[in-house]
Formats: C-alpha cells, sequence, structure tokens
C-alpha cells in the first residue's frame, strides 16, 4: 500500500507545530484483543517521534494491549486520550490494567502521552486508525479539524489502491451482474464455471456485508469499486 506512505507524509506536514508524531494503521480484519483473534496490522505508517513506537508494539505486540486501540475498534467518532495520571480522558478507566502498564510506561517515557485518535472502520470489515501524538490537551476544534484530515487521508488511499477489498475477479462479476447478466450468463463471458460465479458474487457480498446481489452492486457502485 504505497499510497499510503505518501499520503501519511503529506497528512504529517500539514499539521500544526504541536503535532509530535503521526500513525496510520490498516488491518483487513476488525481488531480484537483476544490472542486467539489478534493480528499485526498490514500496513504501519508512522512519522516523527511516533517512528520509534513501531518496532515495540509490533515485535512486542504492544498493539494487542493498547487501550486506544481497543477503544478505537469500539467506536465510531474521533476521540482524544491521555496516559497522564489525572487528565480527562477517554482511556482513563484503562490505565489501571496490568497489561497496559507497558504501554503507558513507553509512551510516556518518549513524551508521546497524549493524542487523538479517528478509528476508521472500512467496507469489508477492513480497521484503520490515524493517530497523532501532541504536546498538550486536545480541544475540539482541533479534533473536528483531524477527524476531517483522517477521512480524506482514507479516501485518497482507498482510490489510490483501487478496488478496495475486492478481488479482481470478485469485482468483474459484480460489473456484469451491474449489467444485468446472470450467473450463468457471466460464466459464459468469462468462459467459467457457473459455480464459480456465484462463489465470487457471495465473497464480494460477504466482503461487502451486502444483504444480497443487487446491494452488492449499489455498494460497490458508491464506493468505487465497479464503474
Amino acid at each position: 500500500m504505497a499510497a499510503a506512505g505518501a499520503q501519511v507524509d503529506q497528512a504529517f506536514a500539514a499539521l500544526a507545530p504541536g503535532v509530535l508524531g503521526l500513525v496510520y494503521d490498516y488491518s483487513p480484519q476488525p481488531f480484537s484483543p483476544d490472542p486467539a483473534r489478534f493480528i499485526l496490522p498490514e500496513v504501519i505508517e508512522a512519522r516523527g517521534s511516533a517512528e520509534q513506537l513501531v518496532a515495540d508494539w509490533c515485535g512486542r505486540a504492544l498493539y494487542r494491549a493498547d487501550p486506544v486501540q481497543g477503544r478505537a475498534a469500539r467506536m465510531l467518532q474521533p476521540f482524544a486520550w491521555s496516559y497522564h495520571a489525572g487528565e480527562p480522558s477517554r482511556i482513563a478507566a484503562d490505565l489501571e490494567r496490568p497489561e497496559v502498564g507497558e504501554v503507558r510506561e513507553r509512551l510516556l517515557s518518549w513524551g508521546l502521552g497524549r493524542g487523538m485518535t479517528v478509528p476508521l472502520h472500512l467496507p469489508g470489515r477492513g480497521f484503520a486508525t490515524l493517530t497523532a501524538f501532541v504536546e498538550a490537551e486536545v480541544g475540539e476544534a482541533a479534533l473536528a479539524r483531524f477527524a476531517l484530515m483522517a477521512f480524506g487521508v482514507q479516501d485518497r488511499i482507498g482510490t489510490a489502491t483501487g478496488r478496495g477489498p475486492l478481488s479482481p475477479r470478485e469485482a468483474e462479476c459484480l460489473g456484469h451482474t451491474a449489467e444485468g447478466l446472470s450467473a450463468k450468463q457471466i460464466a459464459h463471458v468469462l468462459g467459467r464455471s457457473e459455480s464459480m460465479v456465484v462463489k465470487h458474487l457471495q465473497a464480494a457480498a460477504v466482503k461487502l456485508g451486502a444483504r444480497n446481489r443487487s446491494h452488492a452492486v449499489a455498494l460497490a457502485t458508491r464506493q468505487g469499486w465497479i464503474a
């Protein structure tokens, strides 16, 4: 996802001087702290002072213990957070959990104990976040501006990377469905079996969270994965 790096570069350059670092991460599956279900993000782009956390967050799996990630997975709205005792924060109740201790200690030692995070729940169950680490407590206006930036960054990354969660064959089958072809007709056009076409259409519907084929076509068209 080379486009992510370029977009994060531009976003970091545009942020105010009080922003110490920026991290974008993306996973094709929703975040889960459960060791049996947890996976590291496929894409991690860190800038500024935040670059130093990547090795520990990945190598020591501190992503799984990070309460900011846990909160983001359960929320839709952007939020500010702080690891400093006594400061108002979405993660205040999490700071006493034993597994959070190492996360908190490292971020405070690096001067990265405050920030704001925008959860980005994507089609096909993908999950991304954009997080800025800041010097001072975050006001509502700054959080709103950062949220707008984050949505723009994700939109541009999604556009640049093409068809989102759909494979080329899934998108092709949906495209023919949009033209009014049946699964049997699509199979004839593609020189594939009807059962294989049905499988691709079913997979596309699951990834898009669609109720049926018509809904899948509508979602894929609106989100730019088929013309």
